[in-house]
C-alpha cells in the first residue's frame, strides 16, 4: 500500500506549521518554497486540513496558517484520514458504519473471504501506528536530525530509539505487543 502525495505533502506542511508554533501564522508560499512543493497543491491540501479542524488561517499582510491545536494533540491518523480518507490496505477492505471491517467480496453470506484476517491485521497495524504517532513526535524526530526510530532485528522486540548524543531526550514509548 502506498499513500499518495496528499499524505506526504500534507504531513510535511503540518510539521512546518508545528515548527512555527510561536503563535504567528506561516505563509504557505514560504513552506512551498522551502520544501520545493507546488503551492497550488498545498493550498488544496490545507483546505482539507482546515475542514478537518487541524489548521486555522489568518488573513492579511501578516496572515498565513497555523495549527488549530497543539502538536502533541494531533495524530498522524487525523492528518492522513483528512487527506486520504479511510485507510484500507486493499480495495475490497473498508470500515463499515459501525466500525467493523467489511470485505466487499463477502456480499454472499456463504462466502467467507480467506484473506480478510490478513488485511484486517495490516489495516489495524497501520491505523494504530498513525494513531500513536503525534505531530510533536515528528517535530522531535526532525530536531534530532531526522534519525528515525528503528525496529530491532529480532521479531517481536519493541522498537528502540536511536538518539545518539541526545540520550536525555525521550520520545513517547512505542506500544509493546505490536
Amino acid at each position: 500500500m502506498m499513500f499518495s502525495t496528499k499524505a506526504e505533502y500534507g504531513v510535511r506542511v503540518m510539521v512546518e506549521l508545528a515548527r512555527g508554533m510561536d503563535g504567528e501564522p506561516v505563509a504557505l508560499a514560504e513552506i512551498a518554497a522551502r520544501g520545493g512543493l507546488p503551492l497550488a497543491y498545498l493550498e488544496h491540501l490545507v483546505a482539507r486540513l482546515r475542514k478537518a479542524g487541524l489548521v486555522d488561517s489568518r488573513r492579511g499582510s501578516r496572515g498565513g496558517y497555523m495549527l488549530a491545536r497543539s502538536a502533541p494533540e494531533i495524530t498522524m491518523a487525523e492528518i492522513v484520514e483528512a487527506l486520504e480518507g479511510s485507510i484500507a490496505p486493499i480495495e475490497c477492505i473498508s470500515q463499515g458504519p459501525d466500525g467493523s471491517i467489511v470485505c466487499t467480496r463477502e456480499s454472499d453470506p456463504r462466502h467467507v473471504c480467506p484473506t480478510k484476517l490478513l488485511w484486517t491485521r495490516v489495516r489495524f497495524a497501520i491505523v494504530r501506528t498513525l494513531q500513536e504517532t503525534t505531530l510533536a513526535d515528528l517535530v522531535l524526530g526532525a530536531a534530532l536530525g531526522d534519525r528515525p526510530l528503528v525496529a530491532s532485528a529480532r521479531a517481536g522486540e519493541a522498537a528502540a530509539p536511536q538518539l545518539g548524543a541526545l540520550d536525555s531526550v525521550s520520545p513517547r514509548p512505542l506500544a509493546r505487543g505490536a
